[in-house]
């Protein structure tokens, strides 16, 4: 992006530097800029961005997008507007006027990363996709994804993730969404948003915001997303229910190996093997069907494309253990659905095995959080020969299992990783089927490393 098309984007003022100055990234952290960066100085609830510029001109800014241009600055361009945040905006509506794509948008309470890698996986079968990456899902990680396609890109999929209200609208008049999924509605993110209905109305922006003739694939398992119907003109619904356009049937379940289903879709049916485990990835699958389906796939083609899916990192990967064990590495992040559904892939161990969950804390549920950690722990009980809970609700979790019925030997409350992997170290056996799961702050990958096979 050249100095003359950020100018005409954001308005802004060029207040020194050279006028020929062109752009190849955006960039919101100064620890990460490289020689052809826009450094993007934002206003955060922590940090402000201005008190790092000089180091963004010390590690090879080529430009400098502020609110209040410091003094003799030499070397890159310094671009003034009046609000960064809105030329952030600016810079992905203008980027994606120059180059226009369909957009396929998701959001949910839980598993947006994995249907947002799905819905890549089956598109790229055809078309070269441009997805975003880890999670560059916000207001700036949005922005820092439209600047990275290629001309020869020819879907975006991104997730649209929020922490308040209106997040999602601002993300949709940015980069409007031809396409918009809503998965679920849970509690995750309820600490900032109040109640289960304020999480809805949030995820129901995605739907509200969509591009003209723009369509929704709504869940029509999950009843406050069904009824985000409402709210669009054309509407595609997905899941186990009788009436959605693209739906499953036949399903068998097979452990951890994953599952069999038929797909049924208005382009015909096919039966899918899905490597990953759990009811809940069958209906991130059909999402991801719907997806495709509206990009002319038919139901044999979406059948192939999803069979070769794995899942990305840390998100239900099944993976070798020390001594034989097989370890569940779901450790990327945890919500109360997210956390369910994970449990029961636990409860899908053979017969024989030995069931132990490491469960670490669930976190931004605000009021909700001890009733949604009880909860957690009951269900642990019934999905787990062995709960080890860590972090500030970890006895919350352990009381509820004991109360559903484990020994107190058998649910404890680990202080570390290093402690749960000292728990774990005598568990570990053919036997051993370990689920790993919390929020990422919790960071039990630590875990997972330490007890997995090394490659």
């Amino acid at each position: 992006m050249s100095l003359t098309e950020v100018l005409q984007a954001t308005h802004g003022r060029l207040v020194s530097g050279p006028h020929e100055a062109a752009f190849v990234r955006l960039v919101i952290d100064s620890r990460e800029v490289t020689a052809g960066g826009l450094f993007v100085a934002l206003k955060g609830e922590q940090q402000d961005g201005h008190a790092y510029i000089g180091q963004a001109v010390d590690r090879g800014a080529t430009g400098i997008l502020c609110e209040r241009p410091p003094l003799d600055v030499q070397g890159p361009a310094v671009v003034e507007v009046a609000d960064t945040r809105q030329a952030l905006a600016d810079l992905t509506a203008d980027r994606l006027r120059r180059q226009p794509v369909p957009i396929v948008a998701i959001t949910g309470s839980a598993g947006k990363t994995t249907t947002k890698e799905l819905i890549a996986h089956v598109l790229g079968r055809r078309l070269r996709v441009h997805k975003s990456e880890g999670n560059l899902n916000t207001y700036t990680g949005i922005p820092m994804t439209v600047f990275q396609m290629d001309p020869r890109d020819r879907a975006l999929v991104v997730e649209y993730a929020m922490s308040r209200a209106g997040e999602i609208r601002e993300l949709t008049r940015a980069a409007p969404p031809n396409i918009g999924v809503v998965l679920n509605v849970g509690l995750a993110h309820v600490g900032f948003l109040g109640s289960i209905e304020g999480v809805a109305a949030a995820k129901r922006e995605l739907v509200e915001g969509l591009a003209a003739g723009g369509l929704a694939v709504l869940n029509a398992d999950d009843p406050r997303v069904r009824a985000m119907a409402s709210a669009a003109r054309r509407v595609t619904f997905y899941g186990l229910a009788q009436g959605a356009q693209v739906r499953a049937d036949k399903v068998r379940l097979h452990g951890l190996e994953g599952s069999t289903f038929m797909l049924h879709s208005p382009r015909g049916r096919s039966e899918v093997f899905l490597r990953i485990p759990g009811q809940h990835s069958i209906s991130n699958a059909l999402a991801a069907a719907a997806v495709a389906i509206e990009f002319g796939f038919d139901a044999a083609a979406v059948a192939s494309a999803l069979h070769g899916f794995l899942p990305p990192s840390r998100r239900m990967n099944v993976v070798s253990g020390r001594n034989g064990a097989t370890v569940i590495d779901d450790s990327y992040n945890a919500s109360p659905g997210s956390m369910e559904a994970a449990l029961e892939v636990l409860r899908l161990a053979p017969g024989g095995a030995l069931r132990v969950a490491v469960l670490g804390d669930m976190l931004e549920l605000g009021d909700h959080a001890q009733r949604a950690h009880a909860a957690i722990g009951s269900l642990a009980a019934e999905s787990a020969d062995i709960v080890m809970a860590i972090g500030e609700h970890a006895a919350t979790v352990v009381e509820a299992a004991r109360r559903a019925g484990l020994a107190h030997d058998r649910a404890f409350v680990v202080e570390s990783a290093d402690q749960a992997v000292q728990a774990l170290d005598p568990l570990l056996s053919e036997k051993a089927r370990v689920l790993v799961k919390g929020s990422r702050g919790m960071r039990l990958e630590r875990v997972v490393e330490r007890i997995r096979e090394p490659s």
